[in-house]
């Protein structure tokens, strides 16, 4: 298009103002405004299918009904209270340095190797202390325990020629037990922890929320077609003009 930029912006309102190309703006409209609510209508369906994984876990369940010796946690057991009756091994206690509470401070934990009736060995969380404490030998007499189950967590860098462990490593603890025999996988945080020690904080793990992108995506593709009804009216009106310069040019 030839001219000044404000020619052009007149000849092509002047064009545009025309009953033929109002007509078209008006249909042009009419496909953005459904385009635009299919992509409503996309975008409710995914928050309708919104997929919240819900697990009660605070009713407490024998460990045995929803984890097996040997096999790895899933989702649906993670954060799980349950109960398991066993019994600790007399001195297979460590403890682990710089650990959280659960509400802010850093201190010790005290973890213990519990045998359960069935003989499957699991590591127990029994509490903190805020110093360095010789571990307990708890009496090694059966009872009943209940607490929170977790994954093991990753080894980390530990002082092991003083004895010294922060991470609470299912697999190293292994090796400091004599006789392991078959393993959770996870940990138990005890809800109520033995005398002289504080208890270790455990909340329910948040779940995830699933949202199906999958809707979310046509969404924004209807969205992007209302955008594009739109540029085409115009696009149409700019060539007309073009062509109505070109056929007036000498």
């Amino acid at each position: 298009m030839s001219g000044t930029p404000s020619s052009l912006s007149a000849r092509f309102w002047a064009t545009a103002r025309t009953p033929r190309w109002i007509a078209a703006l008006l249909l042009s409209l009419g496909i953005a405004a459904a385009f635009a609510a299919l992509g409503q209508w996309q975008l409710d369906r995914s928050i309708e299918n919104v997929q919240v994984i819900e697990i009660d876990t605070e009713t407490a369940v024998p460990l045995e009904q929803i984890a097996e010796p040997g096999s790895g946690m899933t989702d649906a057991q993670q954060g799980r209270t349950v109960t398991v009756e066993g019994e600790f091994v007399r001195g297979e206690f460590v403890l682990l340095s710089d650990r959280g509470d659960g509400q802010g401070s850093r201190t010790m934990w005290l973890v213990g190797h519990l045998v359960t009736d069935e003989g499957v060995s699991l590591a127990v969380a029994i509490g903190t202390t805020p110093t360095s404490i010789q571990p307990l030998s708890l009496k090694p007499e059966r009872a009943e325990w209940v607490g929170r189950y977790l994954p093991s967590e990753e080894p980390q860098s530990s002082d092991f020629e003083n004895g010294e462990r922060s991470a609470l490593a299912v697999p190293e603890l292994i090796n400091l037990w004599a006789d392991p025999g078959p393993v959770y996988a996870g940990y138990l945080v005890l809800a109520e922890p033995v005398d002289g020690l504080g208890v270790i904080r455990a909340d329910a793990p948040e779940r995830e929320v699933t949202l199906n992108l999958l809707n979310v995506f046509y969404a924004i593709e209807w969205v992007l077609f209302a955008g594009f009804a739109i540029y085409l009216w115009y696009r149409l009106v700019r060539d007309a003009v073009e062509r109505a310069e070109e056929l007036a040019a000498p």
